[in-house]
């Protein structure tokens, strides 16, 4: 079988079976339609605050090396200046909390939980709505909390 990730993540026995639908609910989100690329201080900061927020040590911030954008329970992998946008990060930053507790499902319903909540605290509450309509229309499935402690200890993260 063909090996369908990058970078050291956890679980990679877990079939994505959400990948594309998460993809193709972002698509339908103006919010995704022409995010306005971050200064690079504005880009680490956003980085910051998320893995503040997600109570998970800050990931190391990779720019350069790699032809894709993508997460691990230790790195952001942000390649080229037009991925560095809010909704880049939020997306890969929900990946790093994820990967970063038990439960980590890559696109499955405790990854969508915490995208949701990191879209709604560092995008806006009118952009989590329209992520929530699109994940309700492609089926997606999710966690549904206000609070990320909430989400980390379905997630069995232990929570300081």
């Amino acid at each position: 079988m063909q090996k369908s990730w990058i970078g050291n993540i956890p679980n990679t026995h877990l079939r994505d079976y959400q990948r594309k639908k998460v993809y193709e609910a972002e698509a339908d989100c103006s919010f995704w339609e022409s995010p306005k690329t971050l200064l690079e201080h504005s880009f680490r900061e956003v980085i910051n605050q998320i893995a503040e927020w997600g109570k998970i040590q800050v990931p190391k911030i990779i720019t350069e090396g790699h032809e894709l954008v993508y997460a691990t329970p230790t790195e952001i992998v942000i390649p080229y200046p037009n991925t560095k946008n809010r909704p880049t990060v939020c997306h890969e930053m929900a990946h790093v909390i994820n990967y970063n507790t038990l439960n980590a499902d890559h696109h499955g319903k405790y990854f969508c939980g915490t995208y949701l909540l990191v879209v709604k605290n560092f995008i806006s509450a009118n952009a989590h709505l329209e992520l929530v309509k699109a994940f309700e229309k492609y089926k997606v499935d999710y966690l549904t909390s206000n609070s990320i402690n909430d989400i980390l200890i379905l997630s069995n993260k232990i929570i300081d």
